[in-house]
């Protein structure tokens, strides 16, 4: 009995301590990735049918996804039988027409949508857009969906990494459709992806683990070593790019074949990179790639994808003009962590398919004139971290400021617990974006430079007092109290939390902030 309470102690000490760290990890925002996606045995994943969840962005705040019983992120009537009488738009796309990073106020897709019904053309435009998909799962989409959407008009938002992925059977892990250069789909049902570990959905496993994203292949054009995707943008193109550039086109052949058997025009609008638009940013990418001036061209895969979908017989719209005139007047189109449209780029790209759409011959004409409204929707606008600081700020600066009325004037003290948890603050955030800047792999390792460092900082600073935290666990862990082990390991922990506070003022206010 005495061995089973014992281990028990044991157990219930290193699930203490694992759960700390696992919570610690978190709240820095390195837990586990959040998940919008389910296996999908015709397009390799979709999205989940009827789900609402938020996924912080690399930009510092949270966007919350809802989709409908479709899986599409869009109004919550949006099916096959609702609008029979509407002028039927099928949006093909990846993250960029999902809508990654903004809300569906800020969407290009619902922007559209509105302007255009605004102007009385009784439109409805069905979301397609999947993070991950590239031109082939597009195409697949249609021809597994397309008949029971029944559209008019299909517009197929492609990116530059698309050119890579269309020639891969896999993505990372996951299996995905493709076609041969001649426009037919690869026959063979794709298998589920083995079931990931357990422990890659808690945040240990994600820091100390591979993650998916590092499956991907990487090669070295320059001084860095870079995705695969991005060779694309050569202008010495690498053999490996040759097979994937000829499987694209015959991914837009055989949308041609599928939206002529739908009797729907389709029109082909390739989104272009931020250095593409941004030729400061162009300087800042090139640099950080590593790659030398006249190697590359943020232009080249929109180019090609553009001649691509000529050959293959479609309609196609170069938005890059009105993204760049756009631009002219000094507004960031793109956010500068993440690679995706802000709000003001998404509104810059409504504007540029509204302009280029005009003509189309079977769009409904306007009953009445309407404008997009100048200012973009900023909503909160506020980035997740501030509501857990302000909401701190107010508890703990109250209850100081009344306990300690009597020693200090209650709006002083209130302003210095805001203060130190500004600190506080920023240094976590500060510490959180450097890991995301540095990428996964250098990340990780300084993530767990960081911990190394602040543990052994703790445990210089208890010094001998380690040796009578160790004797008293020894001795409640020999004694099979394993009941009291909680108790004990709070009591220690705070103990010992005071002890580093008391010896170290440039670190105490860190510590007494959290009491």
């Amino acid at each position: 009995m005495k061995f089973i309470n014992v281990a028990l102690a044991l157990l219930v000490s290193l699930a203490i301590g694992l759960g700390v760290f696992e919570g610690g990890l978190r709240l820095l925002g390195l837990g586990p990735p959040v998940t919008l996606n389910a296996f999908d045995a015709d397009l390799g994943w979709s999205k989940t049918p009827s789900t609402t969840l938020r996924r912080g962005n690399a930009e510092g705040f949270e966007v919350e996804f809802t989709f409908n019983a479709a899986g599409l992120r869009d109004d919550a009537g949006v099916t096959t039988e609702a609008l029979p009488d509407a002028y039927r738009v099928i949006a093909l796309g990846d993250s960029f027409t999902l809508g990654f990073s903004v809300k569906r106020d800020d969407l290009f897709v619902d922007l559209l949508e509105g302007w255009w019904n605004a102007e009385g053309r009784g439109v409805q435009i069905v979301n397609t857009g999947t993070e991950g998909y590239s031109t082939d799962q597009e195409v697949a989409w249609l021809e597994t969906h397309g008949a029971a959407w029944d559209p008019d008009l299909v517009l197929l938002f492609t990116y530059e990494n698309d050119l890579f992925w269309n020639g891969q059977s896999h993505y990372t892990d996951l299996p995905k459709p493709r076609y041969t250069a001649a426009g037919t789909r690869e026959p063979g049902a794709l298998q589920p992806p083995p079931a990931r570990p357990w422990y890659q959905s808690t945040a240990i496993g994600n820091l100390l683990g591979s993650g998916p994203d590092e499956a991907v292949e990487l090669f070295q054009p320059g001084t860095v070593r870079l995705p695969k995707e991005m060779g694309a943008l050569l202008t010495d193109r690498p053999n490996f790019m040759e097979e994937p550039i000829a499987r694209t086109g015959g991914a837009l052949l055989a949308l041609a074949r599928q939206a002529q058997a739908l009797d729907a025009r389709v029109v082909v609008v390739p989104i272009p990179s931020h250095s593409a638009i941004d030729s400061a940013y162009h300087d800042k990418f090139q640099a950080r790639m590593g790659l030398a001036a006249g190697t590359w061209d943020p232009d080249q895969p929109v180019d090609l994808m553009l001649d691509a979908a000529r050959a293959a017989g479609l309609d196609v719209l170069d938005v890059r003009p009105a993204l760049k005139s756009a631009a002219a007047g000094g507004d960031d189109l793109y956010f500068q962590k993440d690679w995706h449209l802000n709000p003001l780029g998404n509104r810059a790209l409504a504007r540029a398919l509204h302009e280029g759409l005009k003509d189309c011959p079977t769009l409904p004409a306007a009953t009445t004139k309407a404008q997009l409204p100048e200012a973009a929707p900023t909503g909160s606008g506020l980035p997740g971290w501030l509501p857990w600081y302000a909401g701190l700020w107010l508890a703990l600066g109250t209850l100081f400021a009344h306990v300690y009325s009597k020693v200090e004037k209650p709006l002083a003290g209130f302003f210095k617990v805001g203060l130190m948890l500004a600190v506080v603050f920023s240094l976590v955030l500060g510490a959180t974006k450097l890991v995301s800047i540095l990428g996964p792999e250098v990340g990780r390792i300084v993530t767990l430079g960081a911990v190394v460092l602040i543990l052994g900082f703790v445990g210089y600073k208890l010094g001998n007092r380690l040796g009578t935290i160790a004797e008293l666990l020894k001795a409640f862990i020999g004694r099979g109290h394993w009941y009291l082990m909680p108790l004990v390991t709070v009591l220690l922990t705070v103990g010992s939390l005071l002890v580093v506070a008391a010896s170290s003022p440039l670190v105490a206010p860190f510590i007494y902030t959290l009491f």
